[in-house]
């Protein structure tokens, strides 16, 4: 898979990338609400430290978690810094990871040249626009994994796993919604994920309803 090298030559982030998938490059926004966004990007961070091999778990069926110690220059190591000391929860981590991350992936985009920022104005927000060449070697990926009902590739399957999670897949993919979350469904129940990757996108679901659940009860008391 194309791991998304921008203008520097350093490889992009599994938050970078979600990011770039979940940016609408007609509209320059992202595709499900800020709660959502925040949410999904926080359990990135959490399955990219996974895949570093950053996050030790005490092997129980809903597991904790600690942060090991390792290298890094990135947004992921850097947010890790935030993390709780000791063993803490998917759903804390989740909690802690959230306050400015949003910012800090698409700084990181821009400087990495994988988007483009647009500044706001008077009455007008800031647009994002994404490396549309990036943005579609990523979803031809989780189209494959959808498609194929699994995927080989970690960072792949850890997209469709985070876009299941904040109901995305049809924001970002043509076909039937019913369809795709069921194929989603497959991809992120698949035995890819090792259980910090596991607690981290469970944790995840529950804030996307969450957000959800809030955001309906607003809308029908307004």
């Amino acid at each position: 898979m194309d791991d998304g090298r921008g203008d520097h030559g350093r490889a992009a982030t599994l938050p970078e990338l979600l990011a770039v998938v979940l940016l609408d490059p007609v509209t320059g926004r992202f595709v499900v609400d800020q709660q959502r966004t925040e949410r999904a990007l926080a359990g990135a961070v959490l399955l990219d430290l996974a895949g570093r091999g950053r996050l030790e778990t005490d092997g129980y069926r809903h597991p904790r978690l600690r942060l090991a110690a390792g290298p890094g220059a990135d947004v992921v190591a850097d947010r890790a810094t935030r993390l709780p000391t000791g063993w803490f929860r998917a759903k804390r981590g989740v909690t802690r990871l959230v306050p400015g991350l949003r910012a800090a992936v698409l700084d990181a985009l821009v400087r990495g040249g994988r988007v483009d920022r647009e500044p706001g104005g008077f009455l007008r927000f800031a647009r994002w626009w994404p490396d549309t060449v990036l943005r579609d070697t990523l979803l031809a990926g989780v189209a494959a994994a959808l498609r194929d009902g699994a995927a080989t590739d970690a960072r792949i399957a850890g997209l469709v796993s985070l876009l299941h999670a904040v109901r995305a897949e049809h924001r970002v993919l043509d076909g039937r919604r019913r369809e795709l979350r069921e194929r989603a469904r497959l991809v992120a129940d698949g035995d890819w994920a090792g259980p910090a990757v596991t607690a981290a996108v469970r944790e995840v679901q529950a804030a996307a309803a969450a957000a959800a659940s809030s955001a309906a009860i607003a809308g029908s008391s307004s």
